[in-house]
């Protein structure tokens, strides 16, 4: 199951983003075109996770969890179910380069 998490804390919120990316958490998909391989970049406040035991109660018990270790609030959280995805590569968070590619891609 592919799950988004789009979240809110109190503070440090790179410092958890950096924990739930340490724990399988993606900020970007990779989508192949002919020889190319395009890079999609998730807004900085949004990951996402896949597996077979993934779900939207554990992403966010593991922002509980992660939050908690850095002594933060969770100001707000929505995790959900996703199978089509449609973005716009935009940038690695923190990164100024422009928006280059969209597409819809369905996982």
């Amino acid at each position: 199951m592919n799950v988004m998490l789009c979240f809110e804390v109190s503070e440090k919120q790179e410092q958890v983003r950096k924990e739930l990316a340490a724990n399988g958490y993606m900020s970007s998909w990779k989508v192949k075109r002919g020889h190319d391989e395009i890079t999609f970049n998730l807004p900085s406040n949004a990951l996402w996770n896949k597996g077979e035991h993934m779900s939207p109660a554990k992403a966010k018990e593991d922002l509980k969890k992660f939050a908690k270790q850095h002594n933060v609030d969770v100001l707000r959280a929505v995790a959900l179910v996703v199978s089509k995805w449609d973005g716009m590569t935009g940038f690695a968070s923190g990164s100024e380069k422009p928006v280059t590619q969209s597409a819809e891609v369905t996982e």
